[in-house]
C-alpha cells in the first residue's frame, strides 16, 4: 500500500468518525423529543455510510468514497424496499450500484494512467446542458405516470390532479429518482453539473420525508443537502473558468 493509498483510507476513516458523531447528535435528538420510536437500524446503516460516501467523494481524487457509496445504496436500497418505495429501491439497486461501481472502475483506471495530470472538472456546454435539462423533464414526466399507474389509478392527468398530497409526494420522488440518475452519470464523466443535480435531489428528497412524515430519513437528508451544496462549491472551486466542454 501506497503512502498516498494511505492517506485516502485515512481521510475516509476520518469522515466515517464525523459521520458517527453526526448520527449520535441527531439520535440523541430524537429521543430528546420523544421520536425514539422512529428509528430504524437501517436508517442509521445507511445514514452513517451516506454521510461518510459524500464526505469522501467531496475529494474527486480519493476513489474509496465509492466503495463506501456502494455499500450506503445497498442499504438505502433495502431501506426504501421495507418502506415499499418500489421506485426507489429500483433506483438504488439498478442505477445507484452499478453506477457507482463502474465509477469506481473508471476512475481507477485513469489513475494508473493519468498520475501526472491533475483534476480537472469541467461543466457541459450550453447546448448539452439544456439536452440534460429536457432529459430531466421527460424523466419526471415518465416516473410520474408509471408510479400513478402502479397505485391503480391509471395513466391520466386527471387521475394525477384528483390525487390529493400523493400528487406531490410522488412529484418529490420523480424528481429525486430523475435528478440523482443524472447526477450518477454526469460524476462518471467529472463533471461540475453533477453536483447541480445532486443539491436538486437532496432538496426533493427533504422535501418528500417531511411529506411522508419520516423524520428519520429527514435528517439524513438534510445532511446530504448541506454537503452536497458544499461539494458543488469546492467543485465550482476547483473548475478552471475556461474548462467547458461542448
Amino acid at each position: 500500500m501506497t503512502i498516498e493509498t494511505k492517506k485516502l483510507f485515512k481521510e475516509a476513516g476520518l469522515n466515517l468518525l464525523i459521520s458517527l458523531a453526526i448520527f449520535a447528535v441527531v439520535i440523541t435528538f430524537l429521543f430528546c423529543v420523544d421520536l425514539h420510536d422512529t428509528i430504524k437500524p437501517i436508517a442509521i446503516v445507511s445514514g452513517l455510510l451516506g454521510v461518510s460516501y459524500v464526505l469522501t467523494i467531496k475529494n474527486p481524487a480519493n476513489y474509496i468514497g465509492f466503495v463506501i457509496g456502494i455499500l450506503s445504496s445497498f442499504a438505502l436500497g433495502i431501506q426504501f424496499f421495507m418502506g415499499k418505495m418500489y421506485d426507489w429501491t429500483f433506483l438504488y439497486f439498478a442505477v445507484f450500484v452499478p453506477c457507482q461501481i463502474y465509477t469506481l472502475y473508471v476512475w481507477l483506471k485513469g489513475s494508473q494512467t493519468q498520475n501526472s495530470k491533475p483534476f480537472l472538472p469541467s461543466f457541459l456546454g450550453l447546448k448539452k446542458r439544456m439536452l440534460v435539462l429536457l432529459i430531466a423533464v421527460a424523466m419526471i414526466i415518465v416516473d410520474l405516470f408509471v408510479v400513478n399507474l402502479m397505485q391503480g389509478n391509471g395513466l391520466t392527468l386527471k387521475s394525477l390532479q384528483s390525487n390529493g398530497q400523493g400528487i406531490w409526494i410522488t412529484l418529490m420522488g420523480a424528481t429525486g429518482v430523475a435528478s440523482s440518475i443524472l447526477a450518477n452519470f454526469l460524476l462518471i464523466q467529472k463533471r461540475t453539473d453533477a453536483w447541480i443535480y445532486w443539491v436538486i435531489f437532496s432538496i426533493a428528497s427533504v422535501i418528500l420525508q417531511l411529506l411522508l412524515k419520516d423524520y428519520v430519513t429527514l435528517t439524513l437528508f438534510v445532511v446530504y443537502t448541506i454537503i452536497n451544496a458544499n461539494a458543488l462549491i469546492a467543485w465550482v472551486k476547483m473548475t478552471p473558468k475556461n474548462n467547458e466542454k461542448v
